[in-house]
Order: structure tokens, then C-alpha cells, then sequence
């Protein structure tokens, strides 16, 4: 199976660093493989009220994941980043959006981070976890 398109889910975690070197070995030597890069603002689930007043924090961490975006794309090397997309995707659960964002596209990969939880944590909080039963898109979990 060759891997055009790869989904590096990222997030200002050092699992998230981890998870973009491998996606940058895996793309620095096949000049037709693409990267797309998504981070996910998450948002509490809010009534009218709320969200009127929440809608500077939103901005705020919107502003925020750009900027992560922007660092992790300026970390790359020039050839890679050439060949890759960012993606800022909004929603109350990261999983579900990185999932759903697999289902729209059809990507070959999708590469995360690990954050090192364990036990029963890693099973009910772990964003990895949650893709890897989510999709049914091969995903490399870079710990």
C-alpha cells in the first residue's frame, strides 16, 4: 500500500511533536506524499447566553491553535512543508473531529500522538485511543 496522504494530528503536546517527526520521515523521502495538519479547538457545549459571552475565548483559542499550526509547519523542513496543509477544526470532542475529518477525506494515515496516560485513563480520556477504535483509516500512534 503506498501512502499519498497522511493526517498528523497535532496539538502543543510533546506527543504531538513526536507524532510530526514521524510523519515528516515517513513524507521527507516520497516527494508525492501530502500532510495535512489538524488541530482541534476544543468548545464546551454552551446554551445562547454562554456562548455570546464565550465568543472572545473562542477567538482567543482559535487564535491559538493557529499559532501552533504555524510553529509546527515552521519546524519542518522547507521540502515537506511545501507538500503540507493546515487544518483548524473547531468542536467539543477532538476525536470525533479528526474522525469525522477521515471520513470527508481519504487519507492513507493518520499519525498522533501518545500522551502517556495509562490504565483506565488512557482508555476513557485518550484522543489516540478514541481514532484508532474511531476510524477506519490505518493510524500510527507516535509515543
Amino acid at each position: 500500500m503506498k501512502i499519498n496522504k497522511v493526517l498528523v494530528a497535532v496539538d502543543e503536546s510533546e506527543g504531538a511533536k513526536r507524532a510530526l517527526e514521524v510523519a515528516e520521515a515517513l513524507a521527507a523521502p516520497d516527494p508525492e506524499m501530502h500532510l495535512d495538519l489538524v488541530y482541534v479547538v476544543p468548545i464546551p457545549l454552551l446554551d445562547e447566553s454562554q456562548t455570546a459571552s464565550f465568543k472572545e475565548i473562542l477567538d482567543m483559542m482559535i487564535s491559538d491553535g493557529e499559532d501552533v499550526l504555524a510553529k509546527m509547519e515552521e519546524g519542518m523542513s522547507d521540502d515537506v512543508a511545501a507538500r503540507t496543509e493546515t487544518l483548524l477544526l473547531t468542536g467539543v470532542n477532538p476525536a470525533t473531529e479528526i474522525i469525522k475529518l477521515t471520513e470527508q477525506r481519504a487519507y492513507d494515515l493518520v499519525v498522533i500522538g501518545n500522551r502517556g496516560l495509562s490504565g483506565l485513563k488512557e482508555y476513557m480520556g485518550s484522543v489516540s485511543h478514541k481514532v484508532v477504535n474511531g476510524t477506519k483509516v490505518p493510524v500510527l500512534i507516535a509515543k
